[in-house]
């Protein structure tokens, strides 16, 4: 019987000295929390538009095989259906846009501050709106310039 006392009376201080979860949090604990949410928004826009990288690379590999089909015209010059070469850079900056970001943001995330974190992942989620933006527009625009080119 001792013993189940001893064991019941550990389990109750065990239970008292955990921290709570409702809402007496510190405020330190809330802006962890805060902070957590920034970065999982940030990461969750990577993660989502990170596999687009492969349509880019698709993309561009049809642009670049109907650029290789280009023929010499009557003046001896290789003129490029219209906008091409455009797409072939919107494709090029959006690819780059995102290498870019990621070793940007892995470099820089050590060396930032505490007290400068939600600053940073703000900063960040704007970035990673803005590639996701690129990336999508540029790959709906060669998706749609390939289809009416395909439809010639």
């Amino acid at each position: 019987m001792r013993v189940l006392s001893s064991i019941l009376f550990a389990s109750l201080l065990l239970l008292s000295c955990k921290p709570s979860t409702d809402a007496g949090n510190t405020s330190s604990e809330g802006s962890a929390n805060d902070l957590k949410a920034l970065e999982d928004q940030v990461m969750a826009i990577h993660d989502e538009v990170m596999p687009k990288m492969a349509d880019i690379t698709k993309l561009t590999a049809e642009l670049r095989a109907i650029k290789a089909t280009i023929k010499e015209n009557p003046d001896g010059k290789m003129v490029s259906p219209d906008g091409l070469e455009e797409l072939m850079g919107s494709l090029k900056l959006a690819e780059q846009g995102m290498w870019d970001w990621m070793k940007a943001y892995s470099d820089t995330k050590p060396t930032i501050k505490e007290d400068q974190m939600k600053s940073f992942y703000e900063s960040q989620l704007e970035t990673i709106n803005k590639i996701k933006q690129d990336m999508l527009g540029s790959i709906e625009k060669a998706q749609t310039w390939l289809a009416a080119y395909k439809a010639k």
